[in-house]
């Protein structure tokens, strides 16, 4: 995202308003919508290594507006793998030329023989229309729910609960402002709040709708937080203030390589670095290793050379 992108969602999200200034008019306009985002890291691929905000290239003063945030990553499942191929296959057998039904193409019943075929139907057959939908979702948005007086204590009971379960020592965690409890988190379990009184068409506040949204706002943290421990669970990699003695050799080839403005890397002069500021030539092998495989470096065939599969910044 654009630096000057990112100014401007500041001020939609945080105030929902939009100021506009052209043709020397300057306006302030409301904004209030609701905001659904996907974002893909930043080199290809998600590295458990480092925190949300840099693997998606995106401040934490931007994330944090985020009421949930939830990381959904390609993990290899043998389950899921083999109902999504089927399911690919499936289309493609009962699909012909631009998206047409092939009827004409004879086909054995044993070709498509799929065990959850009847829940499929069953699902289909149980589906809302899009009409019904449309107009549960114009109902509900006629009600503007408040927090009555016998909710408001449990909701700052339940806040000063979840601070204190934050981090210990004030410090930043690996997420940064993604894992800590925060006033723009109590915003967030207010909204939510909110829209879920909404969706009972009602004009107040429960304390169940407190307590569901609670429950969303530890999904989002956990889904955020489940990975960090990813890596390697009986790993006994040294950290280096904070951070792995891995991260830290590659951050130095990724430093070098943008001052020198070059994608390609001597190994020698490279051994030289990493041996001067106190790492070992294994870990070296160990780090090149891990980012080759995640393709963002690549070694030359006579093993002299690294080279950046793109510039880095």
């Amino acid at each position: 995202m654009d630096e000057a992108d990112r100014t401007a969602i500041h001020e939609v999200m945080e105030q929902q308003t939009v100021s506009v200034a052209k043709a020397g008019i300057v306006a302030t306009l409301n904004a209030r919508a609701a905001v659904l985002a996907a974002a893909n890291p930043l080199y290809g691929r998600y590295n458990r290594r480092k925190s949300l905000s840099e693997n998606v290239n995106l401040p934490n003063s931007l994330l944090s507006r985020f009421d949930l945030m939830f990381l959904i990553l390609d993990v290899a499942n043998c389950d899921k793998d083999i109902a999504l191929a089927r399911h690919v296959t499936f289309v493609h057998q009962n699909e012909g030329v631009d998206g047409k039904r092939a009827d004409k193409v004879p086909m054995e019943e044993d070709e498509l023989d799929f065990e959850d075929n009847s829940e499929d139907e069953e699902e289909t057959e149980g589906a809302v229309s899009s009409a019904i939908l449309r107009e549960y979702i114009s109902r509900a948005r006629q009600h503007q729910p408040v927090v009555p007086q016998d909710v408001a204590p449990y909701i700052v009971e339940a806040y000063v609960s979840l601070r204190s379960q934050g981090t210990p020592t004030g410090g930043k965690t690996k997420n940064g402002d993604q894992t800590v409890m925060t006033a723009r988190q109590l915003l967030s379990i207010l909204r939510l709040s909110q829209a879920l009184a909404r969706l009972r068409f009602s004009d107040y506040v429960a304390r169940e709708d407190v307590d569901e949204a609670i429950r969303l706002t530890h999904m989002s943290k956990s889904s955020l937080t489940e990975y960090e421990q990813g890596d390697d669970p009986g790993s006994n990699k040294r950290k280096w203030g904070g951070e792995d003695v891995t991260s830290r050799i590659f951050n130095c080839i990724r430093d070098y390589s943008t001052s020198s403005r070059s994608n390609r890397i001597e190994l020698k002069l490279l051994e030289a670095m990493v041996l001067r500021k106190g790492f070992t030539e294994q870990q070296l092998r160990e780090c090149l290793e891990e980012y080759q495989s995640l393709d963002i470096i690549q070694m030359n065939s006579t093993g002299t050379h690294i080279d950046f599969m793109q510039h880095m910044e």
